[in-house]
């Protein structure tokens, strides 16, 4: 069973206001900040419950007392008297809401990372061992956005992709996995669990060419010469079915060592068609982004392993569902 529990700013009380809510969403996606919404019924009638709702304070989300959600009441919605609608973001929204600058000097990743969060006072869990270092200045720019920028760099030198989740209220930098989910269902106590692809709502699949790269081209670029190509690769069979399809990529002078292993790299990732599905499942917790599960559904001709780009999970009188994105794994990797 859902609960959602209402912790006020000061810690003084809690309530239990899962009687008062009607729908719950939340949802999940390829950044670190996620955000809950909920209606909170309202009434001016004699002995209807206070709300004790305000901006500011902390909502904690649980299934069956496993925690999904923690996070800050940021957005208040009143109509008449309709239900309020309140927006919740965990606390790594803060990292959104200044601008400031950071000049690092040739420490690694993972030093500047830990560095600016520290600062703002968001809690980590632990975040990956990232050695690439970081020689750059970033004057007034979000910490997510300078954080995304430090992400970005290594994930192109390193050639691994980094999932950023927060979990418990701390945040965790992880390397993304090949983690398999088999997601299951039970709408009541006395019913069987069901896997959740048993019942697939609202299938979707489109498949393109448009993000397609069958050329890498890697160059460095200087004061002192004009460009320098480094390194090139490309899929002949590829340029020959769908035609030339060229990426042109500039690196530092430093990073040109490692030019063809990250052209290679590019190449792998981008010299493909690329599928995206959308689908309506009945509800598990566990599914998130960076998360992969099997499908199979006649009418689309979907047929294997996905991976989840977003989900969004909705609740009502505690029967959950979500929406997903999916992707095929390659296309994210």
């Amino acid at each position: 069973m859902f609960q959602l529990t209402l912790v006020k700013s000061d810690r003084s009380a809690r309530y239990n206001i899962t009687p008062l809510v009607g729908e719950i969403s939340w949802d999940s996606e390829f950044t670190i900040t996620s955000a809950l919404e909920f209606d909170m019924a309202y009434s001016d009638a004699k002995f209807f419950p206070t709300n004790p709702c305000e901006l500011g304070d902390l909502v904690i989300l649980t299934k069956d007392a496993e925690e999904v959600f923690r996070g800050i009441v940021i957005d208040e919605d009143r109509n008449g008297r309709d239900a309020i609608q309140y927006s919740a973001y965990d606390v790594s929204w803060y990292l959104g809401q200044s601008k400031s600058v950071y000049q690092f000097n040739r420490v690694t990743a993972t030093h500047a990372i830990s560095k600016i969060l520290d600062d703002f006072g968001i809690p980590i869990g632990s975040i990956i061992t990232m050695p690439t270092l970081i020689d750059e200045i970033y004057i007034q720019e979000t910490p997510d956005t300078i954080i995304q920028k430090i992400i970005d760099s290594v994930e192109q030198k390193e050639g691994y992709k980094i999932n950023g989740e927060m979990r418990g209220g701390k945040l965790y930098l992880e390397k993304r996995r090949d983690l398999l989910i088999q997601g299951r269902f039970q709408l009541a106590a006395n019913f069987g669990g069901r896997s959740v692809t048993d019942v697939i709502g609202s299938p979707a699949r489109k498949r393109t060419i448009e993000d397609m790269r069958n050329r890498i081209r890697l160059i460095v670029d200087d004061e002192e010469t004009e460009y320098e190509i480094t390194a090139q690769a490309e899929n002949g069979a590829l340029i020959e079915q769908y035609g030339l399809l060229e990426e042109t990529i500039k690196i530092d002078a430093e990073d040109a060592a490692k030019s063809r292993q990250v052209a290679k790299i590019l190449l792998q990732r981008l010299g493909k068609v690329h599928e995206t599905v959308s689908v309506k499942l009945m509800g598990d917790v566990r599914f998130k982004a960076g998360y992969l599960f099997d499908l199979s559904e006649p009418i689309t001709g979907l047929h294997g392993r996905f991976m989840i780009v977003t989900a969004k999970h909705s609740v009502s009188k505690q029967i959950h569902t979500m929406d997903l994105e999916l992707a095929l794994p390659e296309d994210v990797e």
